[in-house]
């Protein structure tokens, strides 16, 4: 659920639409990318400061993938999907395992699907806020890097402590693996409004 005191019902449902759709797409997207049926946990969806962002996370202390992408466009400003590295790892060589064969894996490999993987969990967001708010939203190339939660956020200097943040967490699961991930959309300062507008939030 949407935990921010100063959403009226009408957003917090509004905000919420944007991130179940966003999430859906994003378990289209995978099945068909993966050839297997993958199903969706109900998504948590959030606005919190980027202060508060690390806390609520649910893998604090564990090692990260990252892939990270600028957003151009009405309403500017930063993607970043977070996957467990580990599970996240797993998952991709099941994936890789089940298109190619039992053959070697590489760094190089796995780095370049999950990197894909994120920019298709990311791009389906996107996606819906897209759809929802008739904005127009350019994403960049998208980068994948590794490291703590703490290193991430630390990285985005320019984020303000006390900025919002569109936060959601999603869990994906097919028959014999699954994957957790977060999704953050930090707007550039004054870009939050522009969205939200349109549901009658700014």
């Amino acid at each position: 659920m949407i935990a921010a005191p100063t959403l009226t019902d009408l957003q917090k449902d509004a905000l919420k639409e944007i991130g179940n759709i966003g999430a859906g797409h994003a378990a289209t997207a995978l099945s068909q990318l993966l050839n297997t049926r993958i199903t969706l946990v109900d998504p948590r969806i959030e606005i919190v400061k980027v202060r508060d962002l690390a806390d609520r996370m649910s893998h604090l202390k564990e090692s990260v993938a990252v892939v990270h992408m600028y957003v151009r466009g009405d309403a500017p400003g930063q993607i970043v999907v977070l996957f467990d590295r580990s599970q996240a790892t797993e998952f991709v060589a099941r994936f890789i395992r089940r298109v190619i064969g039992n053959i070697t894996i590489y760094d190089s490999i796995a780095d370049s699907t999950l990197k894909e993987l994120g920019n298709i969990v990311a791009g389906s967001y996107l996606s819906a806020i897209v759809h929802l708010t008739q904005t127009r939203l350019q994403p960049s190339v998208p980068t994948l890097s590794y490291g703590t939660i703490q290193e991430t956020f630390h990285s985005l200097m320019s984020i303000l402590p006390e900025q919002d943040v569109f936060l959601v967490e999603s869990l994906f699961l097919d028959k014999s693996a699954s994957i957790g991930g977060e999704f953050v959309f930090i707007p550039d300062t004054g870009s939050l409004e522009p969205l939200l507008s349109v549901f009658g939030v700014a």
